[in-house]
């Protein structure tokens, strides 16, 4: 329960610097998204459960503030963070490089995915951004894998068997 409690919070108040702080300190209008880069990074640590629940939640939650479609962000969050979860199968996520440098391949993917979608539907966006906003992420994700791996190890976000 507890744990349940902690990541709502943290989705919340990260869904909101998302949408009021981080456009601020944007670099000629490409930023992270701070959300995406949490859920990419706890995924690669946590595994697929996690992933699907915490992908598809975070996904609707940054479609209310995406106004060309609703639905496709929880799409592409959800395969996107099962992918890091099967990532994060294979490595030892003590080290941070791996997981960093994923983070560029998943914001990269995510990217293209929601580019060829809204092309699909009719909508166009920039090409460029998918590759400013994939750095700027890995940036980001620099910063906060080691505080998600602190977190994620705490005794309270383990999820334990019962029998």
């Amino acid at each position: 329960m507890k744990k349940t409690i902690v990541l709502t919070l943290i989705v919340c108040a990260l869904l909101v610097l998302d949408n009021t702080l981080i456009p601020m300190i944007g670099i000629k209008n490409y930023y992270p998204s701070l959300l995406f880069t949490f859920v990419c990074i706890f995924s690669i640590i946590n595994g697929p459960i996690d992933a699907a629940i915490l992908g598809s939640v975070s996904g609707l939650l940054q479609d209310v503030y995406f106004f060309n479609g609703f639905g496709i962000n929880a799409f592409a969050n959800l395969i996107i963070c099962v992918l890091a979860a099967k990532l994060g199968e294979n490595i030892f996520k003590e080290k941070a490089l791996i997981p960093v440098g994923a983070t560029f391949f998943f914001s990269a993917l995510k990217g293209i995915s929601l580019y060829c979608i809204l092309y699909i539907l009719g909508e166009f966006t920039s090409i460029p951004a998918i590759l400013y906003t994939s750095i700027y992420n890995m940036v980001v994700a620099i910063l906060m894998y080691r505080l998600v791996y602190k977190l994620s190890i705490k005794q309270y976000m383990k999820r334990e068997w019962k029998f």
